[in-house]
């Protein structure tokens, strides 16, 4: 079998985030022993066929440390620099058995070309996280580009095939955009073991016991809470917490409100927000802290994965796959229905000898892997 994977949205517009490490590992994981892969972007007028190797190295470039910060850049740099076969557009319909859309993308040329291949044979996609049916809040399209929106949604209610990254993400992919149940949906959680295993940061007398970091990683979202996490830091504060709260992360780019409300917050003692920070940069800062925060709907949160190979334990509500998965084994459920109630967990957390007893409880060994990530995409591509 010899599968087309179209990566040209990535290529038009990348961005460093859980979508595109999806994307980096599907490529540096794809098992080519059941099924040979293309990762398939535009070259002149034609398309050039990266092998996954070739693919993983283009997909990687964001996660670098980079000076200039221009992502496209980089990305359009690390492309000219693969020596790849170029074909037409033709050529990809001969040389294909199935065609694979790995990521969200409201470009035309993508959708219309998955739409053309749906007509010739298997079609496929990788089903992410909140929609717009589900979390209005967090979109805000370009004008003139809701129809190309709407047409991607059909396309994932109507592929041969669905690949979900949760339970959440396959709920959402039935119950809103009513895809029939009866055709293929599975579920491949992402992995977290591109994060090598570190030791939690507990000397022996118990550093988390005064001052503890709490640090929320992730862009400024209103889906992800960020404004409720401040509120109830301060309630905290007030209440005598001798303790920071971190935002880690890019800016919303759906609301300026979270960002300016953020931003002014930074004034006040014990609160900071890091923006354009590398890898190693957040690794650190995670690394450092007591405990990290996930408050809010995520599809899946990878971050929560990454927390807990760091050696960092995670205080978690609302929807939060990732970290369900790992309850018992590093992330741990509380109340934040309330900035009270929020306040309160914080409250405990920065008792004595509590957080010490979270880092204890750690099971990073047992975070998903992307191997089995991938060769669940190849399985369900074949069968």
């Amino acid at each position: 079998m010899h599968v087309g994977i179209d990566i040209e949205q990535f290529a038009t517009d990348p961005y460093g985030s859980g979508i595109q490490r999806v994307l980096q590992y599907l490529a540096k994981e794809w098992p080519g022993e059941r099924v040979q892969a293309d990762f398939v972007v535009p070259r002149g007028r034609g398309f050039a066929l990266l092998s996954p190797v070739q693919a993983a190295d283009v997909l990687s470039v964001p996660f670098e440390p980079r000076g200039d910060g221009d992502l496209r850049a980089a990305v359009t740099s690390a492309l000219d620099r693969q020596e790849a076969p170029v074909v037409m557009a033709g050529d990809l319909l001969a040389l294909h058995d199935a065609w694979l859309l790995p990521e969200v993308s409201y470009l035309p040329s993508v959708l219309e070309r998955f739409a053309l291949f749906s007509r010739c044979m298997p079609t496929a996609a990788i089903g992410y996280d909140a929609l717009p049916m589900t979390e209005p809040a967090n979109y805000r399209f370009p004008p003139g580009s809701a129809a190309w929106v709407s047409e991607y949604f059909r396309l994932l209610a109507v592929a041969d095939s669905v690949v979900c990254i949760s339970d959440y993400a396959r709920d959402s992919i039935l119950g809103r955009l009513r895809r029939d149940p009866a055709r293929p949906i599975c579920v491949a959680h992402p992995g977290g073991d591109h994060i090598p295993i570190r030791q939690p940061r507990i000397d022996q007398q118990s550093r988390f016991d005064a001052s503890p970091v709490f640090v929320r990683l992730g862009t400024l979202e209103a889906r992800k809470r960020p404004i409720e996490i401040l509120r109830a830091f301060r309630l905290a504060r007030a209440r005598g917490v001798d303790a920071e709260l971190v935002f880690v992360g890019g800016a919303s780019a759906s609301d300026s409100a979270i960002n300016d409300e953020i931003a002014t917050a930074t004034r006040e003692p014990g609160i900071r927000w890091v923006q354009h920070a590398t890898d190693a940069e957040v690794h650190a800062l995670v690394h450092a802290a007591g405990a990290m925060l996930s408050v809010g709907v995520e599809g899946y949160g990878i971050p929560v994965l990454e927390a807990i190979r760091l050696g960092t334990p995670v205080l978690f509500a609302g929807i939060q796959p990732a970290a369900e998965l790992m309850l018992g084994g590093g992330a741990f459920r509380i109340d934040a229905s309330s900035p009270e109630t929020l306040a309160d967990a914080l409250e405990e957390a920065a008792r004595p000898g509590m957080l010490d007893g979270m880092h204890e409880g750690l099971r990073p060994e047992s975070v998903p892997t992307w191997a089995t990530f991938a060769q669940t995409v190849v399985d369900h591509l074949v069968d």
